[in-house]
């Protein structure tokens, strides 16, 4: 118990040595509380006084009642006084909602922190406090299940089985309709040897997901069932060089296209492992299949257990070259989930850990993107020259390829073609004898061709594209080559073919994946594509989709997404 805590998810609320304060007239104060609490900087009167009561007959005069309030909740009769405002409380006051931005892990401790921040109010006749207020909540609930994730994953990775199923059942009753959160449950219940308790929730998702969406599990889901079924299925016979093999034989076959065959033989790679009693002969099959996982964008849940239990292993075995490696594969798992601060924290991690030239790559490069998408083009460019310069003095082709396509897409956020072409034939020439990790460069030179006037051969690789990204059944390639194909179209003129082509890319790259989430850049840039190429021909569709791309990037936290479509709405 604290002196002094401040309450405001959920029900807001004021204690003072555990006793609840009485609390102030009007939701105003709490909202003022609540931007006070939460602000990076002092806020003049002026300000303040406008955002939250601006209709009122004396702003300023509705201020001051309004901060006087404030100081007898809190009991702080010299604070909120100035011309500029600050919430300065003294250093071990509690304030939930600051924690839980702050991705302070006490938070975990504390009931109800998966609530809404000032849950049941509103402010309609306070219009740009609701703007805010509505970010800050899509915020925190980002955070919360953020946090719930990397608590539920690290419990795995340590064998604590029952606390991780009691973070990842929250995390379920928190978004009862991600089917990754459901798999993440399904799994832990495997894990801990208990297979009719993942049933049980499997069925629980299947009706969730029947009653409210009208659809089956996707293959997440289903993947989690039937490990949590076959949870020793490979006998560990044969001694560690058969798990080698077989490892060896999955990674070439998911270069050379075979994804779901190359996945299922990791995850025998990985059953054999479990079975052989040594611990180290699970770390690389957990490993490589947790790459191949990311790399394919399948079971988000999967993949980041395979990685985290991999990453507990290099601890154990001080193994720090592979550590660091593991943090920068699972930085670029979450950043499938758009998990940005996390995906941050752990490769930034990772270039601590080691200079080995293949882990300063991999972390350089998912670090790069997520800044990119967090809306600081500039560092992300340095970060993606730095991952292939990195990549190459490792001689990784993998590596290079995927540093080279990262580096291209930051390229294009910036609107800078001519600078995307050179890293996109890098990459082009890498993949040559690497299908699975193709059809993403060919569809961005596909972009670049289109911006050169060069339509038919933008076309011939978008097919190819396409083509390839059907064979190996990864999504958001498909997704890409259909929106290479649509911005040909547009290019064109042919305004209908485009949308229909980018319709198509929007469900390949959203819950069509079937994994029940969407790959969250891809479906902002199909997004942003649909606003551009209709506002010539219909303006009122044009901003409809440059709403739907604001609300997916604030939802995400994707803030250089969220600018450009602000930009074209306020430019309609």
């Amino acid at each position: 118990m604290r002196p002094l805590e401040i309450h405001l998810l959920g029900r807001p609320a004021v204690f003072h040595a555990g006793q609840a304060a009485l609390p102030p007239r009007g939701a105003k104060a709490w909202g003022l509380l609540a931007y006070l609490a939460m602000a990076q900087r002092p806020h003049p009167r002026s300000e303040l006084a406008e955002m939250l009561f601006g209709d009122a007959r004396d702003p300023l005069g509705a201020l001051r009642w309004n901060l006087a309030e404030l100081r007898r909740l809190l009991g702080l009769s010299d604070a909120l006084k100035g011309d500029s405002l600050a919430l300065h409380t003294p250093s071990d006051t509690w304030i939930d909602a600051r924690a839980l931005d702050g991705g302070d892990p006490e938070v975990l401790d504390r009931p109800g922190f998966e609530q809404e921040l000032l849950a049941g109010l509103s402010f309609p006749d306070s219009p740009v406090f609701e703007t805010w207020l509505l970010s800050a909540r899509r915020r925190l609930a980002r955070r919360s299940m953020s946090l719930l994730r990397e608590a539920a994953l690290g419990q795995l990775a340590r064998g604590a089985h029952d606390p991780a199923i009691g973070y990842a059942t929250r995390l379920v009753a928190v978004d009862p309709l991600d089917e990754g959160h459901h798999a993440l449950l399904i799994r832990a219940h495997g894990l801990a040897g208990d297979p009719d308790a993942a049933g049980r929730q499997f069925e629980r998702c299947r009706e969730t997901l029947r009653a409210e969406l009208g659809v089956a599990p996707g293959a997440a889901v289903l993947a989690a069932r039937a490990a949590a079924e076959l949870r020793s299925a490979s006998s560990g016979a044969g001694g560690p060089e058969v798990g080698q093999a077989r490892l060896a034989v999955a990674w070439q076959s998911f270069l050379g296209g075979a994804v779901d065959h190359a996945i299922d033989l990791g995850r025998g790679a990985v059953s054999w492992a479990e079975a052989s009693g040594d611990p180290a002969d699970g770390l690389l099959p957990r490993m490589f299949l947790a790459a191949m996982l990311g790399m394919a964008v399948r079971g988000w849940d999967e993949a980041a257990s395979a990685m985290s239990q991999a990453l507990s292993l290099t601890e154990r075995l001080a193994r720090p070259v592979e550590g660091a490696t593991a943090l920068g594969v699972l930085a670029g798992t979450h950043l499938m989930r758009a998990d940005y601060d996390v995906a941050v924290k752990l490769a930034t991690r990772g270039l601590a850990l080691s200079d080995d030239p293949g882990a300063r790559a991999a972390n350089l490069m998912f670090l790069g993107a997520a800044v990119a998408d967090q809306g600081s083009p500039e560092h992300a460019a340095e970060h993606s020259r730095a991952a292939v310069s990195a990549a190459e003095v490792s001689g990784d082709p993998v590596l290079i390829v995927y540093s080279s396509a990262h580096a291209a897409r930051v390229a294009l956020m910036c609107g800078d073609t001519t600078g995307a072409r050179l890293p996109i034939e890098r990459a082009m020439a890498g993949a040559a004898g690497m299908p699975a990790l193709r059809p993403w460069p060919m569809a961005m030179l596909a972009e670049v061709e289109i911006v050169a006037g060069r339509l038919d051969a933008a076309t011939r690789l978008a097919s190819e594209a396409a083509a390839l990204a059907a064979t190996t059944n990864i999504a958001y390639q498909r997704a890409l080559a259909c929106r290479a194909a649509g911005l040909a179209e547009a290019a064109r003129g042919n305004t209908d073919a485009a949308v229909e082509l980018m319709t198509e890319a929007l469900s390949h790259a959203r819950r069509s994946t079937g994994e029940g989430y969407p790959l969250h850049w891809t479906v902002a840039f199909i997004l942003e594509s649909l606003s551009t190429i209709t506002e010539a021909t219909d303006p009122r569709a044009s901003r409809r989709w440059a709403h739907a791309l604001l609300e997916h990037a604030t939802a995400g936290g994707m803030l250089a997404h969220a600018a450009r479509a602000r930009r074209r709405i306020d430019g309609a």
